[in-house]
């Protein structure tokens, strides 16, 4: 659901991922092309193409998926952030350039918001880090408010290879979840769907597997790999034909 600039499955890439222990600018620049789920919930797939300029600058101030922020490390492993970024919504017929599916004709659009996204997060068993996100709308509020938390596992690490697993577990307000995955009266009237309300709480987790290699000290490839899993009052509603939803891309990166 989250696009943060571009699909929500782009940030599982890493390619904005940079050590606290950089102090200096770093610039990447990457094109990824993939193939994604039309929404959260579709049994149809779509293909993504997604250019992206990414940079982290030694202030603390960074660009990339995750949107425009500052993030501030600490010397024990803690850091926190605060980043705007951009969720697209959904359209309610076949998008090449956003979530959307015919599938969902007369629900309506559920208009993109400006997010403010406030993460903390720690280095845990070394390397591995865990963190929790909450994304605020400031624009079209009445989306609801979303959050999750994180937990990235480094499992293989070589001078030109490296292979990490994410797990994140997502949750939604009432008010976020009724948007997303329940059905109006009013909708109801216009689509196929009965009307269908929804709960607050967990309502997704997500796997996928990152490897990243090294072509050279600028150029490198990486390929990302994962699965979403609805479950809750979400999992339930008459707009959800899959409750797995798959999602794969590669991306060939250059660093400045």
């Amino acid at each position: 659901m989250r696009l943060r600039l571009l699909h929500r499955c782009l940030p599982l890439l890493g390619l904005a991922c940079f050590s606290a222990a950089h102090a200096e600018n770093v610039y990447l620049f990457s094109l990824g092309g993939g193939v994604s789920s039309r929404y959260l919930g579709s049994r149809d797939y779509r293909p993504i193409l997604a250019p992206m300029i990414s940079a982290r600058f030694d202030n603390g101030f960074f660009l990339g998926m995750d949107g425009a922020g500052y993030r501030r490390d600490f010397s024990n492993g803690l850091f926190v952030s605060a980043a705007l970024s951009y969720d697209d919504g959904r359209a309610d017929e076949n998008r090449f350039d956003r979530n959307g599916s015919d599938y969902l004709k007369g629900m309506g659009n559920i208009p993109g918001s400006l997010l403010l996204s406030l993460k903390a997060g720690a280095r845990v068993f070394g390397v591995s880090t865990v963190s929790v996100t909450l994304d605020q709308p400031l624009t079209h509020t009445t989306r609801g408010v979303s959050g999750h938390l994180d937990l990235e596992v480094p499992v293989f690490q070589t001078t030109a290879d490296s292979v990490s697993v994410t797990s994140s577990l997502h949750a939604g307000s009432g008010r976020y979840n009724q948007t997303f995955f329940g059905v109006s009266a009013a909708q109801a009237a216009s689509s196929r769907f009965a009307a269908y309300s929804t709960k607050g709480g967990f309502d997704r987790a997500t796997v996928s597997a990152a490897w990243t290699h090294s072509l050279s000290q600028r150029w490198s490839i990486t390929t990302t790999g994962g699965l979403t899993r609805l479950f809750g009052s979400s999992s339930n509603s008459p707009i959800v034909q899959s409750k797995n939803s798959w999602f794969g891309m590669s991306a060939v990166t250059y660093r400045y």
